[in-house]
């Protein structure tokens, strides 16, 4: 029995003897990831306009937002109470003052797509006198958090507001080191970090009453910052962001990086967008990771082997997994592996279908029908332009309805939403 045999019995058992699969939870679960930069991944590569307003003398060369994040402080690690401060890493736009950066990719706007990363800190509960990070309840910031009105272009001419045009709220704190821990606020520079590039969909009170280790359990890897919604826009793509702090506002921007998700290939329209380009080979085939309110459409390269087989769905799942912000959870058992996690771009589904849960259903098509797979992602190979789609399906459900690759349906929306201060304290209670 293949694994999709087996993924696809839990629908047929249950609609036919309404009873659950609670012993999958028993067993041990792998975790295949990766955390590997490809061209998919998107930062700021240019500075196209700077006006400093009444931004500090010292943060303002735009140049430090562009390109990747920098972990190290210059006082440890950073984290949501240690954030980046320097003047080399930041810069700032002040009241009257405006940033527009040229994105190093097409950012496609069918979802959450955009990651501002700012500079704010969270108070430490003042009950922690280890200081190995706690938050207040709710959580707190001891500055400024950053706001500007946000618009977005694809050709540098033509721009777009986001929010309505209502200032947005970047409060979300960032983390970069996932491998050590907190002592008197102080983090030593780790070895493993959190991904800029994997949206964070949570806000501040996300971070209510938690400990560090908690927060990174939030933030399931991602650096955190705050992603905006790119669904309002008419552009199928972006390549260009802007900040405008307006005067007399009281606010002010801190940009320390941006983090997008790009598409490699082409964009043939708002509904479909090649998230990853992995592997290596003459062939390729799509991959489609369906989590309901987006769907993402990967392509994976390989070669034939010496019978003219490709390589299994299961393996296609594993060089993603590899090669990419993608992450896999597979249950091995005597007869197959079994599929109970994907993640990718902020969506996180785990499920076994054991009492009542959805499960990961595993289906196969021609990228414009698609029926539920015979056989096993064990079992199953590629071909040149196949496609295997990966459907979070709840327990009764039949076929996903679907005549096309699967598409964003529309879903959740962010919720994102005063001087700079450049200390570690805590709040006084």
């Amino acid at each position: 029995m293949g694994q999709v045999d087996f993924q696809n019995a839990i629908s047929h058992f249950s609609r036919r003897f309404s009873v659950g699969i609670a012993f999958f939870a028993a067993f041990g679960i792998g975790k295949l990831s990766g955390n590997t930069t490809f061209a998919a991944n998107v930062t700021a590569d240019a500075v196209v306009n700077y006006s400093a307003g009444s931004a500090p003398t010292t943060y303002q060369n735009p140049a430090r937002a562009l390109g990747v994040l920098n972990g190290d402080t210059g006082y440890g690690g950073m984290n949501p109470f240690n954030p980046t401060y320097s003047a080399t890493e930041l810069v700032i736009a002040g009241e009257g003052g405006s940033l527009t950066l040229h994105l190093s990719g097409n950012v496609p706007t069918n979802g959450i797509n955009l990651g501002v990363y700012s500079n704010v800190g969270m108070y430490d509960n003042a009950a922690d006198v280890a200081g190995t990070g706690l938050a207040n309840t709710p959580a707190d910031l001891y500055n400024q958090a950053s706001r500007a009105v946000v618009s977005v272009s694809q050709d540098g001419t033509i721009f777009q507001t986001l929010n309505g045009g209502a200032p947005i709220t970047f409060s979300n704190p960032a983390n970069y080191y996932t491998d050590t821990p907190l002592n008197l606020l102080y983090q030593t520079i780790g070895v493993q970090h959190a991904s800029q590039f994997k949206p964070f969909r949570g806000n501040l009170s996300s971070f209510d009453g938690k400990t560090y280790d908690q927060m990174k359990t939030v933030l399931n890897n991602s650096a955190g910052g705050t992603w905006l919604d790119l669904r309002g826009t008419s552009f199928t793509s972006i390549n260009y962001v802007k900040f405008d702090v307006p005067t007399g506002s009281g606010d002010r921007m801190v940009v320390d990086a941006i983090g997008a998700l790009g598409a490699v290939n082409s964009i043939s329209g708002p509904s479909r967008v090649i998230s990853e380009n992995v592997g290596t080979g003459a062939h390729s085939s799509h991959i489609i990771i369906d989590f309901g309110p987006q769907s993402y459409d990967f392509n994976v390269h390989y070669n034939y082997d010496a019978n003219g087989h490709g390589m299994s769905g299961t393996q296609a799942l594993q060089l993603l997994a590899a090669n990419s912000d993608f992450r896999a959870t597979i249950q091995s058992f005597p007869f197959g592996n079994f599929v109970t996690g994907l993640d990718y771009g902020g969506f996180v589904q785990i499920g076994d279908g054991s009492a009542g849960n959805n499960y990961w259903g595993y289906y196969l098509g021609d990228g414009t029908s698609w029926t539920s797979s015979s056989i096993g992602s064990d079992t199953r190979l590629l071909t040149e332009g196949s496609y295997d789609g990966w459907v979070w399906t709840p327990l009764n459900a039949g076929n996903p309805a679907f005549a096309t690759v699967p598409e964003p349906t529309t879903g959740m929306l962010l919720g994102i939403g005063s001087s700079l201060l450049l200390i570690r304290r805590r709040k006084i209670r």
